[in-house]
């Protein structure tokens, strides 16, 4: 336990009952494990919110014990669905981060199309139909899996296999996106199926959003494409977070602060340049992925998070998705 006070913020993707699903093999949190979860952290924590914890960063609220606040990734359905009425019935607030691209156009994001693709094949036959297309294309970059670092992959992925987390790492920062996504979709509309019907089956509606907000909860941005940052140029990155801007504050409720939360969340995912621009589009802090507690002083937009796993009390039954 770290000495109090200090903000501990929980960071949180899929959360559902597994065994409900088509997709029993996605890594996720179970909901009873959530439900035991969030029964236990009022207990050792002052459940913070949005404004709580922003103030104390700043130095302007000292609690008396130390801060807790829960954060949501990706604007999953299951968040409005399963989620969002035990955090109501407990007297919690939530931040949920939305993908807008998602949201607003039906598409689904890479990354997720990667999860359930790994969730419904075989790991080691997805990976050798994934590089083999990869390959028709661009022989040279199938190869570059083998270069990766070993360290750095596993260090982004820890909850997975080295395998696994090599193709991970490959799959979101090494291959170039065109290429990335076209064979990935390719992959996806022959397995799972249609785009767009799954995305409304994965994603919130900007209805439920609002109605999570009339419910108490923050609503915030987690990119318009969920690419890394540092990856676009300045051009596609001040486009990117002005068009996720837009849509929250145009399809949402008003809200007295607007949250982000970084795509990826490692700090080689997001430069100084994309804090900037976080903060010239209004955005009022952002959250990553690095590990770690938060004092005051701490600066509000490199707000660190503890994978939902390592706030579990009792026994860990779950993996968390990244």
């Amino acid at each position: 336990m770290y000495p109090a006070p200090a903000l501990h913020v929980v960071m949180y993707h899929y959360v559902r009952d597994l065994a409900r699903t088509p997709y029993p093999r996605l890594k996720a949190m179970p909901l009873d494990d959530f439900r035991r979860q969030i029964d236990d952290l009022p207990s050792r924590y002052e459940m913070a919110t949005l404004d709580s914890a922003l103030e104390y960063l700043a130095g302007a609220y000292q609690p008396r014990r130390a801060l807790c606040l829960l954060t949501f990734d990706d604007g999953l359905k299951e968040h409005w669905r399963d989620v969002v009425p035990l955090l109501a019935d407990r007297g919690i607030q939530g931040l949920f981060f939305l993908v807008t691209g998602c949201v607003e156009e039906g598409a689904v994001a890479s990354v997720h199309m990667n999860h359930f693709l790994m969730a419904a094949l075989d790991f080691h036959a997805y990976q050798r139909e994934f590089l083999r297309r990869v390959a028709v294309r661009r022989p040279e970059m199938a190869r570059s899996i083998e270069g990766i670092d070993a360290a750095a992959a596993c260090a982004s992925y820890r909850w997975d296999t080295p395998e696994v987390a090599r193709f991970k790492y490959f799959f979101n920062f090494v291959l170039v996106p065109d290429l990335r996504d076209t064979v990935v979709r390719e992959l996806f509309a022959a397995i799972i199926g249609p785009e767009a019907e799954f995305s409304r089956e994965l994603y919130l509606s900007w209805e439920e959003a609002r109605a999570m907000q009339s419910g108490g909860m923050i609503l915030g941005g987690h990119s318009h494409r969920h690419r890394p940052l540092a990856t676009l140029d300045p051009e596609e990155l001040r486009a990117d977070l002005a068009t996720c801007r837009e849509l929250l504050r145009g399809r949402l409720c008003p809200q007295r602060r607007w949250p982000f939360c970084y795509p990826y969340g490692k700090h080689r995912s997001f430069h100084r340049r994309a804090v900037n621009e976080l903060a010239r589009q209004g955005f009022a802090c952002a959250f990553t992925t690095e590990t770690g507690i938060n004092a005051p002083g701490t600066g509000r937009y490199v707000i660190r998070r503890v994978d939902c796993k390592d706030a579990l009390p009792a026994r860990p039954a779950f993996m968390a998705a990244s």
